[in-house]
């Protein structure tokens, strides 16, 4: 069960971390990309060349280091090669005197052989400047010595040094602690600045044991060896005995906490931990004398070349990421600054704006598909123009069959018929309405021009309510007002008879009482206002939003309910595109006002349809 919730929580990571890579910008996705990219050499790089150079440090270390104890422990060997050969030379001396057989001091003999033995302890010591002190003791507890004499009358051959030489004759022996011995040095040196040398001579006729030789040894044969062994200013080398004794050590406080237990591996050495500061600690064994030779050296000091490396590596890789970053940068901007700038043209065709253009000289994608916007757009533009000219002969067609509905020719003739035969009959009544509709019709038709001026429109209006008002009566009273500098500016033909119209119709018609009517022109700056306003039956609320909707938003004929008010909002827009502006406003049993705002255009600025 737990394998399994690791490996949903594993597949959830990992999903997450796609998804917010998948959302972020390209430019980002580049710049991260080319970075991780860049990183994956570095990181198998470095940990390879970390790897390997670290433990080729340790190996040449440990190389210099097994050298330099190696070294130290075959000058140390020399060296103690060099006094056992003396002290052999000395046996050789003693050997003839059978000092064995005198048995006490009192012996004139002992006197003889005393002076003798002296003054060849004397000799060596002097030409050997290794050599501290020479000394040696009977078994009858007879002695001589040179830089050495005798602390008690207590038995020289219960001393250990004694007899550690004692129990193998024939072999040198070697004591790295000289204290506590019935032996007292002369002020010269200290034992602590010497460890002791001891061999058994042996009668050659009897094969008895006649007594101890010793030597102390000055450790200056050691610290000679040593100071040749450069393992950097923190590492030093030092000797151990058999037992683990130190012999002798420079000054260091470090020397003294290393573990005997550490020495177990003569082949490996043994890394550890002293005073919060790594070491590695190796030794090599002497086969002649049994000392342990130990090298400690700083783990510091070894990682120095590692950790110089490192920190070149570590300003490596930032100067590397950094030019990766840039170059990344410098890359992406050839990509994501023609896509940012083909999206904000693409946000500008949404607001409408088809004449931008996408402007890429190259042969990649997006150059490719920037041309392919461009040819989009062009083919947009030629699309809304066929479609506009389509409508606007479609509309103009409409028109065309509305105003050949009224079959010009004839309604004249017979219009002006109807006027001569009422004149005969002085019924003047009818000569004035057959007049009024005359100049209705014929303004209608306006010999097919599409615009006219207010002036003339007015006069249309004043005609049209004039028969309106012969038909109902006192029920439509009407006052026409335009001002002067409105009357030469043109318009679309008939905008205001179906205002008037549906006035009379849906406003005054249906109130009870006489109805007033009242058709305003004024010029405002470079726009022209004209006004119908009747107080009338007045319409609802919805029932004005709906009129303003239909009044000034696009729409088809066919899916109005008045071919009037439609006829009303396309010719307007055919002439003035988005540059005009209808107003409704109601109120049931109040009355109703339309205002038609367009801009002030004189008859000279126009072409004649």
């Amino acid at each position: 069960m737990g394998r399994i919730y690791d490996m949903k929580t594993g597949v959830r990571a990992m999903k997450y971390w796609k998804t917010r890579f998948m959302n972020m910008k390209i430019r980002d996705k580049m710049i991260n990309s080319h970075i991780f990219i860049a990183l994956i050499p570095f990181f198998f790089v470095g940990i390879l060349g970390v790897t390997s150079s670290t433990r080729e440090a340790e190996r040449n270390v440990t190389q210099h280091t097994s050298l330099l104890v190696g070294q130290v422990q075959h000058t140390t060997d020399i060296y103690i090669s060099s006094i056992e050969k003396t002290a052999n030379m000395l046996i050789q001396i003693i050997e003839p005197m059978h000092l064995g057989r005198i048995p006490s001091a009192e012996d004139m003999r002992w006197n003889e052989y005393e002076a003798a033995l002296k003054n060849s302890f004397e000799t060596v010591a002097d030409t050997h400047d290794e050599i501290a002190g020479i000394f040696f003791a009977t078994e009858h507890d007879m002695y001589v010595g040179t830089g050495m004499s005798r602390i008690s009358r207590d038995p020289f051959v219960k001393e250990v040094w004694y007899e550690k030489a004692a129990a193998f004759p024939g072999e040198m022996q070697i004591m790295s602690n000289v204290a506590g011995r019935n032996i007292v040095t002369e002020a010269a040196y200290s034992i602590d600045d010497v460890f002791s040398v001891m061999k058994a001579v042996i009668d050659p006729d009897t094969g008895e044991r006649v007594g101890v030789l010793l030597f102390d040894v000055k450790h200056e044969i050691i610290s000679s060896a040593i100071q040749d062994a450069n393992i950097g200013e923190n590492g030093f080398v030092f000797v151990l005995d058999e037992q683990n004794h130190l012999v002798y050590a420079p000054t260091n406080k470090i020397v003294y906490r290393i573990r005997p237990e550490w020495l177990w591996n003569e082949e490996e050495p043994v890394t550890a931990v002293i005073n919060g500061e790594k070491y590695q600690i190796s030794y090599q064994k002497s086969a002649y004398t049994g000392w342990k030779t130990v090298s400690v050296s700083s783990y510091r000091e070894i990682m120095g070349g590692i950790n110089t490396m490192l920190f070149m590596f570590g300003w490596v890789l930032v100067l590397t990421i950094l030019t990766v970053f840039i170059v990344a940068v410098k890359i992406s901007e050839t990509v994501t600054k023609p896509i940012v700038r083909l999206r904000n043209l693409m946000k500008e065709t949404e607001k409408g704006n088809l004449s931008v253009r996408f402007e890429g000289n190259y042969l990649d994608e997006v150059s490719e598909l920037g041309r392919r916007f461009n040819q989009m757009l062009e083919r947009i533009q030629e699309l809304m123009e066929e479609v506009y000219k389509e409508q606007e002969n479609k509309r103009k067609a409409q028109l065309k069959a509305v105003q050949e509905q009224f079959k010009p020719h004839f309604l004249y003739n017979t219009l002006d018929t109807i006027g001569w035969m009422a004149r005969e009959h002085s019924a003047y009544d009818i000569v004035h309405i057959v007049d009024a509709l005359t100049n209705v019709f014929r303004i209608s038709l306006s010999k097919g021009k599409d615009y006219i001026t207010i002036e003339e429109e007015i006069c249309y209006i004043s005609n049209y309510l004039y028969i309106q008002k012969i038909r109902y009566g006192p029920k439509v009273q009407y006052e026409i007002q335009v001002e002067e500098e409105c009357r030469k500016v043109i318009l679309p033909k008939m905008i205001l008879q179906p205002l008037v119209e549906n006035s009379i119709y849906h406003g005054v018609k249906m109130k009870s009482g006489d109805g007033h009517l009242k058709v305003t022109g004024r010029a405002e700056d470079d726009w022209i206002s004209l006004e119908v306003w009747d107080d009338g039956k007045g319409m609802e609320e919805e029932k004005v939003w709906e009129l303003s909707r239909l009044l000034n938003e696009p729409g088809e004929a066919g899916k109005n309910r008045s071919f009037g008010l439609f006829y009303i909002k396309e010719r307007l827009r055919i002439r003035y595109g988005e540059r005009f502006q209808v107003l409704v406003e109601s109120k049931e049993e109040q009355g109703t006002r339309i205002i038609i705002r367009i801009p002030k255009e004189i008859q000279g600025n126009i072409e004649k349809g």
